[in-house]
């Protein structure tokens, strides 16, 4: 081959590497970080969302929670991300010049407690937690490190500091319950959308006959922000379909969606009329 043929290769291959590495960086943008597979964020509401959104050619990521979600969001390595609303004023709270970049974008949904214990437990309510249980302290699994209901834990052990004192266990799914009901653990909790009756931890926690959701009833557990935004409310939910279903009162907060500073300003905009006008069919409620 001539030195004009290798010039020539040469400049095409430049050009080729140029245009992919232009495609990747603009493409870096468009990435929802949703949540864990197999829950809602991730298979309902994130799925959702991008095929309401293909001109933007959003991705729809897999993650540990509502945690990985902020600083995914926060370092600009995503565009938009689901988080709870009682996260992210933590976040803020802790390092306001970081997480306060990150812009609101709309409520997307509902999130409520669920605490388990069994039935015949030394743990029979949320400040149970807080005492000692044969000498030691009270053992509660909260999910994976990163998740929605580890940081929901960490701001209730400062709303309540006796629950400082429990140990937190990064366990997750029916396996925690399994633990639960064996005695390796005194309490279970994690947090979800209260209309998702289906979830599969409260099928499991209602089937086992050792177990029992205990409620919440604490009117010091009703948290605002400064200015004046509502982080928790009490709340009762029902806990199976049915004019007659079981009620069960718990702590709720509100799941948001985000965007990052660095975000396409058109893709904020579509995903805020896709809130207000469409917030059932990203919930799979239509």
């Amino acid at each position: 081959m001539n030195l004009s043929k290798l010039f020539l290769a040469g400049v095409c291959m430049g050009v080729l590497l140029a245009s992919s590495t232009a495609g990747a960086q603009a493409s870096r943008g468009d990435v929802l970080a949703s949540g864990e597979r197999g829950r809602s964020y991730h298979d309902i509401f994130g799925n959702n969302m991008v095929k309401m959104l293909p001109a933007f050619r959003l991705e729809n990521r897999a993650t540990s929670g509502s945690v990985e979600n902020l600083e995914l969001l926060a370092d600009g390595k995503v565009a938009l991300g689901f988080a709870q609303s009682d996260v992210y004023a933590q976040r803020v709270r802790s390092d306001r010049k970081r997480y306060g970049t990150i812009t609101v974008v709309g409520r997307l949904v509902e999130e409520c407690i669920y605490l388990v214990g069994r039935r015949d437990g030394p743990v029979q309510n949320l400040a149970g937690l807080g005492a000692k249980v044969d000498g030691r302290p009270a053992r509660i699994a909260v999910g994976l490190e990163g998740s929605g209901m580890s940081g929901t834990w960490s701001l209730l052990s400062k709303l309540t500091p006796s629950l400082a004192g429990a140990k937190v266990v990064h366990t997750a799914g029916v396996l925690s319950l399994n633990q639960l009901g064996l005695g390796m653990l005194d309490a279970v909790s994690w947090v979800n959308d209260p209309h998702n009756r289906g979830h599969v931890l409260l099928q499991a926690a209602l089937t086992a006959p050792e177990l029992v959701l205990l409620p919440i009833t604490d009117p010091a557990l009703e948290h605002k922000l400064d200015d004046g935004t509502p982080i928790y409310n009490l709340a009762s939910v029902a806990l199976t379909n049915g004019r007659n279903a079981p009620l069960h009162s718990t702590l709720c907060t509100t799941a948001l969606v985000f965007a990052a500073a660095n975000a396409n300003p058109r893709l904020v905009e579509k995903v805020s009329q896709a809130l207000t006008f469409q917030r059932d069919t990203i919930l799979g409620r239509d």
